[in-house]
């Protein structure tokens, strides 16, 4: 039996739907986000890369004897890469790692798609996180 002290499920008609098009008249795309640098030791984690894939390219950089590895991740990613950097911080003892976080802009196009209709850009913003992995000296800990 339903509980009465709960309240009826209410339904907005005003609620956009995630990836919506704003405008029967436009078309919506996303553009790719910037990359704020580029680089061997530079990676970027996304969700449809394995991260064991990452791992691996990641581990072949350490062993190449790479000064620094710099992961950038962006929105849904940031888990992976926080999740790619401890991985990596715990098969490798000597490094560690250090984060920054700030946001970034992206930008979406809208099409014309009618004749009508004229061309649009929508501007939003998204947390990303630059991850650092680098070696340390195990005689600077010991101070």
């Amino acid at each position: 039996m339903a509980d009465s002290n709960r309240p009826p499920n209410v339904t907005s008609n005003k609620v956009k739907k995630r990836n919506q098009r704003p405008n029967p008249n436009h078309v919506f795309r996303k553009r790719q986000p910037p990359k704020p640098e580029t680089g061997d030791n530079v990676i970027y984690v996304s969700t449809k890369t394995s991260l064991k894939v990452l791992l691996k390219r990641c581990s072949k950089l350490i062993n190449d004897n790479e000064n620094e590895i710099i992961i950038y991740c962006l929105g849904a990613a940031i888990q992976r890469g926080i999740l790619l950097a401890l991985q990596l911080c715990e098969r490798h003892v000597s490094y560690q790692h250090d984060t920054k976080t700030f946001s970034t802009t992206l930008i979406d196009d809208l099409e014309p798609a009618v004749d009508d209709a004229d061309y649009e850009m929508q501007r939003r913003f998204n947390s990303a996180l630059r991850i650092r992995v680098f070696p340390t000296n195990p005689l600077d800990l010991t101070s």
